[in-house]
């Protein structure tokens, strides 16, 4: 970088101290309530899978939780690994303790994010007004409180997908560049790099197996050394076959999801669906559970799953048109509604904050949207071929991100896993011109000028 180095070191300081101090800082205060809890009593079956886990039964747990009140039911495949898999590892660390684990794992799951934060940063444009407004979207989201509170939850999905969501996304838009020259064991790293970032992604969610491989497509496009390609496809789909063959093992059936699936889909397809959705602020579905499985009784999980996958499917070729209306108040939860749905109520100088936050994660959001149209449809494919390519698999994701909960039921967490890469995209379409019209080297520039002067002799 010659000699803007130092100053461009210092910026990369900035954006990973900031991003840090402000993660820890929303750790200690979101946290600091729970600071004698037990970590075994975290909600969505977080806890008890954690604690199952550490002696040994894997991720089982019985309940009634699930709506079955006097008929517990013992869950051998309701939760994906990874987030029990992280408390488990954190209260082997530091013990059953509430603070000192949820900063273990916000700064565990920071490191991703972190990596996607310096693929960012060797991307800056030449300008000085290029560099600033990509620095300030980097920053922004970590005044977003949808996005702070993935960064330090622990008791939800998306605080552990959101960050290797966003490295995959980094590594196709700023390193899988053709313009860019690369070592063969850099692009072996990044290969590996990625892959591990999509088997991390499904296995915190199942839901998300969609996103993870339009992703993977995405790499297939980019990439076109074929070694690459074998190499990254063989270690992504471990995590699927691994987990079906663990889930046959522990459940008797072979499945790439959870048996959770089934109730998840049943929450948002019912015929009193509309009387509950969306949720006032400080509740969920979760209460109405009970009422779903009224009249029936369960002997295993996989009974459950079914028959509330069943009624949900009936419901949807009975009630087509409820369906759609229903699906309409669910787009509008992931991607436009200025309230936030699905967690605590909040009040005063927070609730202020929330609208703040959701106000910015919208505008991000929908720039992130319209540049990948204009990428993808609109830029020319001469001024940085890739940019089409990149704003194809941006939508993609962002559909692929929202299907599972227009199936289901939306809240606005689900969606702000999609904070991060939005953010992405809007720096990469500033970044655009950074590679698009390399430098033109000296031995270039001077053959250019001696043949322009020939022609001018000629002329004269």
């Amino acid at each position: 970088m010659g000699r803007s180095a130092p100053r461009s070191y210092r910026l990369l300081a900035l954006l990973l101290l900031v991003s840090i101090a402000a993660v820890l800082a929303t750790a200690c205060l979101f946290n600091r309530a729970s600071a004698g809890r037990s970590l075994f009593l975290l909600s969505n079956l977080i806890g008890p899978t954690t604690q199952s886990l550490l002696h040994g039964y894997g991720l089982t747990v019985c309940t009634e939780a699930m709506g079955t009140p006097n008929n517990p039911i013992c869950f051998h495949a309701a939760r994906m690994p990874l987030p029990s898999l992280v408390i488990a590892f954190g209260i082997k660390l530091f013990g059953n303790r509430y603070l000192p684990v949820a900063l273990f794992k916000a700064i565990l799951l920071l490191l991703p994010l972190e990596a996607a934060l310096c693929l960012a940063w060797r991307r800056m444009p030449r300008s000085t007004r290029g560099t600033f407004f990509i620095t300030l979207l980097l920053l922004s989201p970590f005044s977003i409180d949808a996005f702070l509170a993935n960064t330090v939850n622990l008791q939800v999905e998306e605080a552990y997908a959101y960050s290797v969501l966003a490295l995959a996304v980094a590594i196709l838009f700023f390193a899988l560049d053709r313009t860019v020259t690369r070592s063969a064991i850099s692009g072996l790293g990044l290969a590996i790099l990625f892959a591990l970032s999509l088997d991390a992604l499904y296995l915190s969610k199942s839901s998300l197996i969609l996103a993870a491989a339009v992703l993977l497509i995405g790499y297939f496009v980019m990439e076109h050394r074929a070694s690459l390609r074998l190499l990254v496809l063989a270690l992504t789909v471990i995590a699927p076959i691994g987990w079906a063959m663990h889930q046959h093992h522990a459940s008797g059936r072979f499945s790439i999801g959870t048996s959770l699936d089934g109730i998840n889909l049943h929450k948002g397809n019912n015929s009193a669906f509309f009387n509950h959705y969306p949720p006032p602020p400080g509740n969920t579905l979760d209460r109405f559970d009970s009422a779903l499985n009224s009249g029936h009784t369960f002997t295993n999980e996989w009974t459950f799953n079914d028959y509330n996958q069943t009624a949900a499917i009936t419901y949807l070729r009975e009630h087509p048109v409820r369906t759609l209306d229903g699906d309409v108040r669910k787009i509008n939860v992931l991607l436009f509604s200025m309230r936030k749905i699905g967690s605590t109520r909040d009040h005063g100088a927070r609730l202020l904050f929330d609208l703040y936050g959701l106000l910015l994660f919208r505008l991000i959001l929908w720039s992130a949207i319209i540049t990948a149209v204009v990428a993808a449809f609109l830029h020319p494919a001469t001024d940085d071929p890739e940019l089409r390519t990149i704003g194809g698999i941006f939508l993609a994701l962002t559909i692929a991100c929202i299907i599972p909960y227009v199936a289901g039921f939306a809240y606005t967490r689900h969606a702000s896993i999609l904070i991060y890469p939005a953010t992405l995209m809007c720096c990469r379409m500033i970044a655009r011109s950074r590679h698009a019209q390399p430098a033109r080297s000296t031995e270039a520039l001077a053959e250019a000028t001696g043949q322009t002067l020939f022609n001018h002799q000629r002329t004269a």
